[in-house]
């Protein structure tokens, strides 16, 4: 957690060294819902469904010149408390796992700008960082995708709503949740989807 937390931090300050020198940038604290999403377990082939929850974040945006309209590039974090629903005979002592789950990408969002409503679309790559309460965390690659609206509400201030989905890549025979050398979970190549409804206030400058 604590290596997840540094990588944030210095990602922001890059982000924030070029924003400085930009004429638009972005700024949005999010607050959301985030829906499970499942994992295939290679020795039982049981299904490991994560939980739905709360989640908070915050978007970074920075305006790309190069393109007309409202193009930007962006760096996104989401994090969320969350469960794995288990079998007793693979996880003893209950019949849950807490967990928590954090997104970083990095991206870009195009749409329209100057009318009451402006709709548009956003993608980003990058990590998903697990940190179980029991086990060793992870990290995995991910990518997202998904679209939205800006709605200004004055000249600086804005209202946005989007719906992200998130896609973690688990490669063969991915060990997770391991502690003292023994991986209770080994997922036989998978995707894990995850999918995030969320607003916040954009605070241009």
């Amino acid at each position: 957690m604590k290596f997840f937390t540094v990588l944030f931090l210095i990602s922001i300050l890059t982000f924030f060294s070029g924003a400085s020198q930009a004429a638009n940038f972005e700024v949005t604290p999010i607050i959301g819902y985030t829906f499970g999403g499942s994992l295939k377990d290679s020795d039982t082939e049981e299904s490991l469904k994560f939980g739905d929850s709360e989640s908070y974040g915050l978007i970074l945006g920075l305006r790309d010149e190069t393109k007309a309209g409202g193009g930007f590039y962006e760096l996104l974090f989401l994090h969320q408390k969350n469960h794995v629903k288990i079998d007793d005979s693979i996880f003893p002592g209950g019949d849950h796992l807490d967990v928590d789950i954090n997104y970083l990408h990095f991206g870009g969002r195009y749409g329209s700008e100057g009318e009451v409503v402006n709709p548009f679309v956003v993608a980003g790559v990058g990590a998903t960082f697990f940190d179980p309460d029991e086990g060793g965390s992870i990290t995995k690659f991910s990518f997202s995708i998904g679209g939205g609206a800006n709605i200004p509400l004055s000249k600086h201030i804005s209202l946005r709503l989007e719906g992200r989905g998130f896609g973690t890549i688990f490669d063969s025979n991915s060990a997770v949740f391991c502690e003292d050398h023994e991986c209770r979970v080994r997922v036989k190549g998978d995707l894990l989807w995850q999918f995030t409804a969320f607003s916040g206030i954009v605070f241009n400058f």
